[in-house]
């Protein structure tokens, strides 16, 4: 008889919170939506003479920068379509467009528009926030000769400042 008393305690605990149990299961979760990233393209392929870590000895610039296949400094980076950017976007008049500016630059913080840029020294891979202002890195791959064997680096601008980037803190902290 005992037996059946503590199956039946067992029984009615578990069907008094059954009910429970199915109603945190079936609660509806709101879902925000994405904003939108204007002129978003696919993943841009940076060439692998860019990628790897890379090291600079200057006080003005980022000490270390990485680049991956598709990334730099963790941030992915994709192809541009600015005439796909709406003009409010960029040139914003009233209140609501500011908003509206601030939210494509919010749900951008986390990837990089690249391309490449045409110099008076040839062309430089750029990486430039999707929608900002002064903000932008340019690499150009190049060879140094240093105790007669050739060292590459990544010559660095942008625009006010230029550098050099090697792979070894050694190499940079001599050139």
């Amino acid at each position: 008889m005992k037996k059946s008393f503590k199956f039946g305690l067992i029984a009615a605990g578990m069907l008094a919170v059954a009910p429970i149990g199915v109603s945190v299961v079936n609660t509806s979760v709101p879902v925000q939506a994405v904003q939108k990233i204007y002129g978003k393209g696919k993943k841009y392929t940076i060439p692998s003479s860019y990628r790897g870590t890379w090291y600079a000895d200057k006080s003005n610039v980022k000490s270390v920068v990485k680049i991956g296949a598709h990334s730099f400094n963790g941030k992915t980076a994709y192809h541009q379509n600015k005439k796909a950017i709406p003009d409010r976007i960029y040139n914003p008049s009233t209140k609501a467009q500011f908003r509206e500016q601030k939210r494509v630059m919010n749900a951008a913080k986390n990837i990089w528009s690249a391309s490449y840029t045409k110099r008076s020294d040839g062309n430089y891979l750029t990486f430039a926030p999707w929608i900002g202002f002064e903000e932008w890195y340019m690499f150009k791959p190049k060879t140094l000769k240093v105790n007669g064997k050739n060292v590459k680096y990544l010559a660095y601008s942008n625009g006010y400042v230029n550098a050099k980037y090697f792979k070894t803190r050694s190499l940079a902290k001599k050139y």
